[in-house]
């Protein structure tokens, strides 16, 4: 299941890379008057690069994007680029770095996910040691022996000492509590 998620991970890590290196150019024409809209992967990146008609092209008044296409009006006609990936005017190194970051995150949250699958978080251990108290703590209280738990301190790590303690005290004291299963 792990592998799965990391294989997953990568894969929304290429395809996230590739998205952010389209580009594309693309002519928009309200030739009568009237809105048009230009369907096109614009990634909020869009340049007005040579205007066509003899009608003004402002964008907002008469021509505007968004992430799925740009669109014109008011007799606007122009060409148009679009798109994040590398222009003539520089680079595009912040973009990439980004894209290494964010795959790293993501690759990291997929392993991270995958260990916590595997591993309940020491649930299943807690339980055990709390069961083992539970029938030490019988065992002591059975046989007439004192209420102290520590005298079995080498049968459990510190870490569970208080699952053990929990399970000691009810079973020794008999609660009426059944210990987990």
């Amino acid at each position: 299941m792990g592998v799965s998620r990391a294989v997953a991970a990568l894969l929304i890590v290429s395809t996230s890379t590739f998205t952010m290196a389209q580009t594309g150019g693309l002519t928009c024409s309200s030739d009568d008057g009237g809105y048009r809209y230009c369907r096109a992967d614009t990634q909020n990146q869009v340049q007005l690069t040579r205007q066509i008609s003899g009608s003004r092209c402002q964008l907002g008044y008469s021509w505007g994007y968004d992430p799925r296409g740009i669109w014109v009006d008011r007799g606007c006609r122009a060409q148009f680029t679009y798109g994040r990936g590398r222009s003539d005017s520089g680079s595009n190194t912040g973009a990439a770095i980004a894209g290494g970051i964010l795959g790293a995150l993501i690759l990291g949250a997929a392993v991270a996910a995958s260990k916590s699958d595997n591993d309940d978080g020491g649930d299943h251990e807690r339980v055990n040691y709390y069961n083992d108290g539970y029938r030490m703590g019988r065992q002591d209280a059975d046989e007439g022996r004192r209420d102290f738990y520590q005298w079995w301190s080498e049968r459990y790590p510190m870490k569970y000492e208080r699952d053990f303690a929990a399970g000691y005290a009810d079973g020794y004291h008999n609660y009426g509590r059944r210990p987990p299963r």
